[in-house]
């Protein structure tokens, strides 16, 4: 995997904006649109040529990591409910991330639908994970409102909850490994896309519990 994300400096007077009403990535403000762009258009187990244009936008400063993700779908299914539920069987988009790179197996899962239910995972591997029943204090989540086209997710990961859950500190140079994804396991189609993509003879079934093929975020 080459290359990488660069995670932009977000101003403080930016981080508190959330999707509202109907989403449009042509019209994000300057300093998210500034943010370096993550296509997720990377479909290794696709059998049904459903790819919905998808991306993700990462900033951070001292208080956290905000993160945007974005899809576009005509139809979209958000039946999930509970926090800690299949998010994964709706139309979904996620984001695993090993913050720690002296930890790399060790990482958090955070799934999100356009309800919004959320399934947000700690732990290593896919097995014997540590599963959050309600989100935590600051996360801030919110989605947009979706009218047939783009919908999107907004939240923040605190720096205090980097801290205890991995012993990290947000600074200039800190390189974390992550993945973003599109999914749907139940959706009329099913759909497998990522940002960086793994190699079907490697994986040759849908896993995005990968973490040893997860690709660097570099805060800048």
């Amino acid at each position: 995997m080459d290359g990488g994300y660069r995670v932009g400096r977000l101003p403080a007077e930016a981080e508190l904006w959330a999707p509202c009403g109907a989403f449009d990535p042509a019209a994000l403000p300057a300093a998210w649109a500034a943010l370096e762009e993550a296509p997720i258009d990377k479909f290794p187990w696709d059998e049904n040529g459903y790819r919905p244009p998808a991306a993700a936008r990462v900033g951070w400063n001292e208080r956290g990591l905000h993160v945007l993700l974005y899809a576009d779908e005509p139809r979209i299914r958000a039946e999930v409910t509970d926090c800690g539920g299949p998010a994964c069987q709706d139309s979904c988009l996620e984001f695993f991330l090993a913050p720690n790179p002296q930890r790399p197996a060790w990482y958090w899962n955070i799934e999100c639908t356009p309800r919004p239910a959320v399934h947000w995972g700690e732990g290593e591997g896919r097995h014997g994970r540590t599963v959050f029943r309600t989100i935590p204090e600051g996360v801030r989540l919110s989605v947009s409102r979706h009218e047939g086209r783009w919908w999107a997710v907004r939240y923040t990961l605190p720096a205090d909850l980097l801290a205890r859950s991995f012993g990290v500190t947000l600074t200039p140079g800190l390189t974390m490994r992550g993945n973003f994804y599109k999914c749907g396991d139940r959706t009329e189609k099913a759909h497998y896309g990522m940002w960086r993509a793994y190699d079907r003879a490697v994986v040759p079934k849908p896993d995005f519990h990968r973490p040893e093929l997860f690709a660097p975020l570099t805060l800048a």
